[in-house]
C-alpha cells in the first residue's frame, strides 16, 4: 500500500520528548516498512496548532489526496491530524471520498469498519477534550496573573518593558507616549498627522519601523497607560506605573468618536483637508514639492497620484485656491435668486430624509437598549463566585463582542442625531443667508487658521477638483441648517482656479 506520512508539532510541544518531528517521522517510517508498505511523501507542519485546518502541509496533503496520489495517511497519534472533533471527522471523510484511508500507529484505528469508526470518534473526542483543557488552564493562569496586577501575556505595549512578568517603564518611550496625547489634545493633530510628525522627526517604533496611524490610534486607546490592565471585559489595577493620567486618557476617549465622524475636516491645520477631493474621487492632501529651501508654496495633491501614480491631476497652489473660494462665496452672497432656490431645495430634501433618519434613530436606540440589558445580565453572571471557569470564558467572549457592538451602534446613533439636528431648522430667508455669507467673507481674514476652517465648514460641504480650470463648490447652509449637496447643476457653483480676488 502506498502511504502518505503526516507529522506536526505546535510551538509548545517541540521540546517534549516523543513529539519532535524527527521522532514522529522515524516511528511512522519504521511502522510502514514493517507492514511492507511504501510512502510517497512526508507532510510536515512545523509549529502549527491542531486547533485549525489552516496548515500548509495539511492543505497540500488534502490536495494530493484529491488527485489520488496515495491510499492511506499515516500519523503518529490522532491528535497530530487535529484536536477538533468536527475538523477531524471532516478531514477523514474527505480522505475517504478520495479513496484514502487513515491510520494511527499508536492507537487502534481502522476507519473501514463500524467498530473502528466508533473508536475513531472516541479518540477524537478525547483529543478535543485535551485541547479544551489546555485552553482552560491557560485562561485560568492568565486570569490569576491579571488579578495580581501582572501582565497576563503577550508583547509589552510601547512605553513598557516586560521583566519577570511585570511591566517596567521605558522612559524614552514613555515621553513619546505623552507627546502623542499632547499633540492630539492640545495641538489638534489627528492620528495621521501625529504619525507623520514622528516620522518627519526620524523617530522610530520599538521595532525600528516608521509609525503608522493605526499604531498611534492603538496607543491613544490603550488603558494600560493609565496604570490598569483590561482583559476580556475585566479591569484591574496593574502593578506597573501609569504613563498617562486617567483624566487625560478619558478626554481623548471622548474626542475620538467625534473626530472619527468629522474625519480630518476640523483637526488638520490645512484649510480644505478633509473635504477637498480630486475628480477621480480620491482625497487631496497638502504637499510641499521641491527642495526645502525652495518650498515657498503649499499645494493640494491627489492622494491617488502620489500613492499609485495613476492620476494626472495637477497640483493646486493652496493660497490661490483659498482666495478663489472666498471670492466665489462673495459672489453667491449677492445672488438672492440662487439662495432662494437653495432654501427651497433644502426643504424638499429634508421632507424626504427626516422620516428615515428618525426611523434609524429609533432602531439604533432599541438595539443599544437590548444590548445594554444583555451586558448587565452578563455582569451579574460573571460576578457569581459559583460560575465555572469555562462558563466565565464564554461569558467574557460575549461581553467583549457586546462592548464592540455597543461602541459602533452608539457612534452610528450620534451621526444620525447630528444629521437630524441639522435638518430640523427651516427658519432661513435668502436675506439672512446673504447676510451670513457676507459676514463670513468680511471676517475671514481676521480669524485664526482653525477658526477660518470651522467657518468654511458651515458654508462648504466639499470641493471637487476636475482640473485647474474647473473647481466645484458643493455648498452648505449655516450650521443650524441642513447641509445640502448642490452638485454641479443649476444651483452648483463653479470657480476658476487662479481667479484671484480683485482680479
Amino acid at each position: 500500500m502506498k502511504c502518505a506520512v503526516y507529522v506536526r508539532v505546535s510551538t509548545e510541544e517541540q521540546a517534549k520528548e516523543g513529539y519532535s518531528l524527527a521522532a514522529q517521522t522515524d516511528k511512522i517510517v519504521e511502522y510502514i516498512k514493517s507492514k511492507g508498505w511504501t510512502y510517497s511523501q512526508i507532510y510536515n507542519d512545523d509549529g502549527y496548532s491542531a486547533a485549525s485546518r489552516r496548515r500548509p502541509a495539511l492543505q497540500r496533503l488534502l490536495a494530493d489526496a484529491a488527485s489520488q496520489q496515495f491510499e492511506a495517511v499515516i500519523v503518529y497519534r490522532i491528535d497530530r491530524l487535529s484536536r477538533n472533533l468536527k475538523d477531524l471527522i471532516e478531514i477523514v471523510e474527505e480522505l475517504a471520498t478520495n479513496g484514502a484511508g487513515f491510520k494511527s500507529i499508536t492507537e487502534i484505528i481502522d476507519t473501514t469498519t463500524p467498530e473502528g469508526r466508533l473508536m475513531f470518534h472516541q479518540f477524537g473526542s478525547f483529543a478535543q477534550y485535551e485541547r479544551e483543557l489546555i485552553s482552560q488552564r491557560t485562561s485560568l493562569g492568565r486570569s490569576k496573573r491579571l488579578k495580581l496586577g501582572l501582565w497576563p501575556g503577550g508583547r509589552a505595549p510601547f512605553g513598557y518593558l516586560l521583566k519577570a512578568g511585570k511591566l517596567q517603564t521605558v522612559e524614552k518611550e514613555a515621553k513619546l507616549v505623552r507627546l502623542m496625547f499632547e499633540l492630539y489634545l492640545n495641538k489638534n493633530l489627528g492620528v495621521i498627522n501625529i504619525a507623520r510628525y514622528l516620522n518627519d522627526k526620524g523617530i522610530k517604533t520599538k521595532q525600528g519601523k516608521k509609525w503608522k496611524f493605526t499604531v498611534v490610534h492603538k496607543i491613544l486607546t490603550n488603558p494600560t497607560y493609565t496604570g490598569c490592565i483590561v482583559r476580556s471585559g475585566e479591569r484591574v489595577t496593574g502593578a506597573h506605573k501609569p504613563i498617562i493620567k486617567e483624566e487625560v486618557f478619558n478626554k481623548v476617549r471622548e474626542v475620538l468618536p467625534t473626530r472619527k465622524a468629522k474625519t480630518r475636516s476640523l483637526v488638520s491645520p490645512n484649510l480644505f483637508t478633509g473635504y477637498i477631493f480630486c475628480g477621480c474621487g480620491s482625497a487631496m492632501h497638502m504637499m510641499y514639492p521641491g527642495l526645502p529651501n525652495k518650498a515657498r508654496y503649499k499645494y493640494y495633491a491627489c492622494s491617488r497620484r502620489v500613492t499609485y501614480k495613476d492620476c494626472k491631476q495637477d497640483y493646486l497652489r493652496a493660497d490661490i485656491l483659498e482666495e478663489s473660494v472666498i471670492d466665489q462665496l462673495e459672489k453667491i452672497a449677492e445672488d438672492k435668486t440662487r439662495l432662494q432656490a437653495i432654501i427651497t431645495n433644502l426643504k424638499k430634501e429634508n421632507n424626504k430624509l427626516l422620516p428615515s433618519l428618525k426611523n434609524n434613530q429609533q432602531k439604533l436606540s432599541r438595539k443599544i437598549a437590548m444590548l445594554s440589558k444583555e451586558k448587565e445580565g452578563l455582569l451579574r453572571w460573571m460576578s457569581q463566585k459559583a460560575a465555572k471557569p469555562y462558563t466565565l470564558n464564554v461569558l467574557n467572549e460575549r461581553f467583549e463582542k457586546i462592548e464592540l457592538e455597543l461602541n459602533e451602534l452608539t457612534h452610528s446613533r450620534w451621526q444620525v442625531e447630528e444629521e437630524l439636528k441639522k435638518r430640523l431648522h427651516f427658519g432661513l430667508s435668502p436675506e439672512k443667508v446673504s447676510l451670513y455669507l457676507k459676514k463670513v467673507v468680511a471676517t475671514f481674514a481676521e480669524l485664526e487658521r482653525q477658526e477660518q476652517k470651522r467657518l468654511l465648514l458651515e458654508v462648504i460641504q466639499k470641493i471637487k477638483v476636475n482640473s485647474l480650470d474647473e473647481v466645484h463648490l458643493y455648498l452648505s447652509l449655516p450650521r443650524k441648517i441642513s447641509i445640502l449637496d448642490l452638485g454641479q447643476g443649476p444651483l452648483g457653483s463653479t470657480l476658476h482656479y487662479g481667479a484671484r480676488r480683485g482680479s
